[in-house]
């Protein structure tokens, strides 16, 4: 960075409250990341979890369906039930689907941009301070 063009302190206190200010914006943005990054693995192992309980009852009504001797009502009770089943595992698995793959390397993107941009305003706070000690009063 040049810091030349700021040729007086108060210009470099001027500079220093924008950088502040922005780099309090990232640094909001990194918390909210973070958030929203433990909020997705806390679904994703909801989800999962949801998905093991699901595929367990899809299991039952089906050995239900195939047991011999099983009424025409029962039969059809665990058919019905079965059907409502793969719907609820089909949105389970889209809900795990969308938690994961490109959205959430997306959010990883943001994420390190977010990281180098804190890093940089950093940076140049520092250059702002050590430019305005070698400025006369």
């Amino acid at each position: 960075m040049d810091y030349t063009t700021l040729t007086t302190r108060a210009e470099c206190d001027a500079a220093t409250a924008e950088v502040a200010f922005e780099l309090r914006t990232f640094t909001a943005r990194d918390t909210v990341a973070d958030v929203s990054g433990e909020r997705a693995d806390r679904n994703q192992a909801s989800t999962t979890t949801d998905l093991a309980k699901v595929d367990t009852k899809i299991a039952n009504a089906q050995a239900m369906i195939a047991a011999p001797g099983i009424s025409a009502d029962a039969r059809q009770e665990a058919t019905d039930e079965l059907a409502a089943l793969h719907v609820q595992r089909t949105r389970l698995t889209k809900r795990q689907r969308q938690a994961g793959g490109l959205p959430r390397f997306l959010a990883l993107v943001d994420a390190e941009q977010v990281a180098a941009q804190v890093a940089t305003l950093t940076t140049v706070q520092q250059g702002i301070a050590t430019h305005r000690a070698t400025l006369s009063s």
